[in-house]
């Protein structure tokens, strides 16, 4: 963006190279502010919505594991029609009154009971892997928002700077246009040479070029912008951005070793991490908990009868002990897979442990990066400034040339251009920062990023 202003050669006024850069360009239409243009997101965006599905499903599989603790109930009703007549109800003797009734047709309803008492861990084991799984999902949807929230900053600052590009490109072509009408009327009137009229039509025909270039990229970033808080890219071209600094207690920079502490504690990639680690743990006791039998109560009452009627209800009630004898070793290599892939994701989350803090050491980084080039650009500025009015006076005292002063704004122009980029890259790596600790939220947005002075 300071290359862009950078090539503005052909400004001739002191007074409309300082309003550039200390006021943003008038947009009319509706305000909005970067806090809200993230909510707007966090409100509309897709990732976000399909984040909080995968959280609802992930919840709705942890109800169901949890239901396998209570017994279950089943309504079981059948007819049968056999080639032979067939006993309608169980055989509890031979005597003569014991002799059940026989019929083609068996009709029989009923419901039985079942509860598991012991399995080794299998069940207790899926429910704390479901558990973590809400966990993970959880973590997730607060990185996806996380990282949303930044994108929206980045793009809400690009569009931002980009207006200021396009309106220091506005007063480029004005002041050429201007420079241009005066050279013409000098050469018509025999004072200026062909080669300066030739020097501004060239000069004219790069600023118009530029200023196609500038328009194109405020489009793009514009329609960026309206892509990611749900609204239609006109609305966002009519609409008032709010020029943001960061808060007085947001400039401090704090120690690496606090915001590593915080981000090891709070950040979404760790804690997303860590409820895996819980997640592959309790898979694989699981799976070990096959190596056990499993012991179940059973119930049911059943009442059989035929077409003819004779209904004879009764009950039944027991235990039922399961043991696998074999299986081709499928139970051997669950458990192993299990622990393979307890194994990984115990150094997944070690590897999430090192790209944290290798992202709070970035992050740092170029936030003191931003701060020292906010610190030198400021009176940098101001230097600037006072160049260009001296060579102003001195070119309207007659003592001074006109190249001396177009240089001397340009300058300024350039300077104020790469001051309003690293403030606004100092913002981006202020909130960057706010991520990676797993801080950044609309809360903690509004406290820390303001509309500038």
């Amino acid at each position: 963006m300071g290359l862009l202003i950078g090539m503005v050669v052909g400004v001739a006024l002191v007074g409309a190279v300082s309003t550039v850069a200390a006021q943003p360009p008038a947009v009319e239409g509706p305000r909005v502010s970067l806090v809200d243009a993230v909510r707007l997101a966090l409100e509309t965006f897709p990732s976000v919505g399909a984040s909080q599905a995968a959280g609802d499903e992930a919840r709705a599989a942890s109800g169901e594991a949890e239901a396998s603790r209570l017994p279950t109930l089943t309504l079981d009703a059948s007819l049968t029609q056999n080639q032979e007549p067939a006993p309608v109800t169980p055989i509890h003797g031979f005597t003569p009154g014991l002799t059940p009734q026989f019929d083609e047709t068996l009709i029989q309803g009923g419901v039985s009971l079942h509860y598991r008492l012991f399995d080794g861990g299998v069940r207790s084991g899926l429910i704390r892997q479901a558990r973590a799984q809400v966990g993970v999902a959880d973590a997730e949807l607060d990185a996806t928002r996380q990282a949303l929230a930044a994108r929206v900053v980045s793009t809400y600052l690009d569009v931002l700077g980009r207006r200021e590009v396009l309106d220091a490109h506005d007063h480029r072509l004005a002041a050429l246009r201007s420079e241009s009408s005066r050279v013409r009327q000098r050469f018509d009137a025999g004072r200026a040479a062909r080669v300066e009229t030739l020097r501004i039509d060239a000069a004219l025909a790069g600023a118009e070029a530029d200023r196609v270039r500038a328009a194109e990229a405020l489009g793009r970033a514009e329609r960026d912008l309206a892509r990611l808080i749900g609204k239609p890219a006109a609305e966002v071209e009519g609409a008032a951005l709010e020029a943001v600094a960061l808060s007085e207690a947001a400039t401090a920079i704090p120690l690496r070793e606090q915001v590593e502490a915080a981000a090891l504690r709070s950040s979404a990639v760790i804690r997303e991490a860590k409820g895996r680690l819980v997640a592959a743990e309790a898979a694989a006791a699981s799976a070990r908990g096959a190596t056990w039998p499993e012991l179940r109560l059973a119930g049911s009452y059943v009442d059989r009868g035929s077409r003819r009627g004779d209904y004879t209800a009764e009950w039944l009630a027991g235990l039922q002990l399961s043991y696998t004898l074999f299986n081709g070793g499928a139970r051997g290599q669950a458990i192993a897979r299990a622990e393979a892939a307890q194994r990984a994701t115990e150094n997944l989350a070690r590897s999430a442990e090192l790209q944290v803090e290798q992202e709070v050491d970035h992050a740092l980084s170029a936030v003191r990066e931003a701060r020292a080039r906010v610190d030198s650009l400021d009176p940098a500025v101001a230097r600037f400034r006072e160049l260009a009015r001296i060579e102003r006076l001195l070119l309207d005292a007659g003592s001074g040339t006109q190249t001396d002063f177009l240089n001397a704004a340009a300058d300024l122009l350039t300077a104020q251009a790469n001051l309003v980029e690293a403030r606004h890259a100092e913002i981006a790596a202020r909130v960057e920062l706010a991520r990676v600790a797993g801080e950044l939220s609309l809360d903690w947005l509004a406290d820390a990023v303001g509309a500038a002075r």
